[in-house]
């Protein structure tokens, strides 16, 4: 464990301070997605614990930013261990000019990938999504989606949840082999991007309204790209897949602003 820490600490550092910025600014900007009703239930429970003289946004954004932390440290820990176990975690000290341009590329895809469907079929068959994009994105939004977007979900759902499938699916069918085969490691990453897209489900439901749908965008949109970003872990390690995730937000977000 002291050869662990003494070897990975700075890693866990750079988690735990992107975990804290970018869970505050998500707390930030989650809030006013939040129903009237729900918001009066928070507000009415943070008084009857004596954090009634809070701001209700202040109190989501500490609480989110205390989580990210936890989310950063704890599952960064066991990323790397089981990404030692299986192969997936690599220890490189500088960025690689080629999986860098490939990450570029993927991350430019996907930006574009994330607005297109939106603007040409789903804007025009649901107000909500439509109304989405009548108002700029905050700066808040912004910095949560290039720091807890980019490494904190990559943390928790490649470096921590590709990595642990892959073990665990070792374990069961290539007991034998020092580490998974390339079919396994794709298997692992189909289900983590499966977990991905339904992780941001319950925004969806929340932010846009529930139909089949909706649901079917969650999961094309953010399932799509959890393969991407696990094709560049399970190939080039975990920096390629924060800066394929990050650079989409940052392409996506660009067009939003410059053009619809």
């Amino acid at each position: 464990m002291k050869k662990f820490i003494a070897t990975y600490w700075k890693t866990l550092l750079f988690f735990a301070i992107v975990g804290l910025v970018g869970g505050f600014f998500v707390g930030l900007y989650a809030i006013a997605s939040y129903p009237a009703d729900i918001l009066e239930q928070l507000i009415d429970e943070m008084a009857k614990i004596g954090l009634g003289e809070i701001p209700v946004s202040l109190f989501l954004a500490v609480v989110t930013a205390v989580q990210s932390v936890g989310y950063g440290v704890v599952l960064g820990a066991l990323g790397i261990f089981f990404g030692k176990k299986t192969g997936l975690w690599k220890d490189e000290k500088t960025i690689v000019k080629k999986p860098l341009i490939i990450a570029l590329i993927i991350a430019f895809v996907c930006g574009i990938a994330m607005i297109l469907p939106d603007v040409f079929f789903f804007s025009s068959r649901f107000e909500t999504i439509k109304n989405s994009y009548a108002e700029k994105p905050t700066i808040a939004y912004m910095l949560a989606s290039v720091t807890y977007g980019a490494v904190i979900e990559e943390v928790m759902l490649r470096l921590f949840f590709l990595s642990f499938v892959a073990f665990v699916l070792q374990k069961i069918f290539e007991k034998r082999s020092e580490f998974p085969s390339t079919k396994l490691l794709m298997i692992a990453n189909v289900i983590s991007a499966v977990l991905f897209a339904t992780g941001h489900l319950p925004f969806t439901l929340l932010a846009i309204g529930s139909s089949p749908l909706i649901i079917f965008r969650c999961f094309l949109l953010n399932g799509g790209l959890g393969l991407a970003f696990g094709y560049l872990y399970r190939k080039f390690g975990l920096r390629y897949a924060m800066i394929a995730h990050g650079g989409c937000h940052i392409v996506s977000k660009l067009i939003w602003i410059l053009f619809i």
